[in-house]
């Protein structure tokens, strides 16, 4: 455990990185093209930004520039784009269907993570949401078993879920 949070820079790229990417990929489509100012202003960000980490991008191989200064996806961020929105539904679905979030906020919350899980992770997700949206007869009773629950915590000791406190009481008494 005392290393594990080591493992958060050891993803690939960063956030604002993932987010170029996907800029550029909603301007290829829109637009056929796309430059570093289309993206900065796409972005809302300045050019001098966006060009550091078209720099990085394009370091790692997701990304080539043209003669005309022109960038394009290669096959390899074509493929990470892909992974990350496929992430991103999952993940949303999960927050909106699962955990009955409003839309807004199942969506911020999908894009603080997106980028942040693993293959595996993401694999392992889809599956429960492919079984938890499946018309089996296990899934829609687990469905309308789980509105009905609520999780109550009568411990504020050696709790099996909380590390320190009781997470939800904070402000209220046991």
């Amino acid at each position: 455990m005392k290393e594990l949070w080591k493992k958060f820079d050891e993803v690939e790229l960063t956030h604002s990185s993932v987010h170029h990417l996907m800029a550029m990929h909603e301007l290829l489509k829109k637009n056929g093209y796309v430059r570093g100012v289309d993206i900065a202003n796409h972005l809302n960000i300045s050019r001098s930004s966006v060009s550091i980490t078209l720099k990085k991008i394009k370091h790692k191989g997701y990304i080539v520039e043209d003669e005309n200064k022109f960038f394009h996806l290669t096959d390899e961020g074509l493929s990470l784009i892909n992974s990350v929105l496929s992430k991103r539904r999952i993940i949303q679905l999960f927050f909106k269907s699962v955990l009955n979030l409003p839309d807004n906020i199942a969506e911020a919350e999908a894009c603080k993570v997106e980028h942040l899980l693993g293959e595996e992770t993401g694999h392992k997700l889809m599956s429960f949401m492919g079984f938890y949206m499946s018309n089996s007869k296990i899934a829609a009773g687990f469905r309308e078993d789980f509105k009905k629950f609520t999780y109550r915590c009568n411990k504020t000791e050696n709790c099996e879920i909380c590390e320190l406190d009781c997470y939800l009481a904070k402000g209220q008494k046991h």
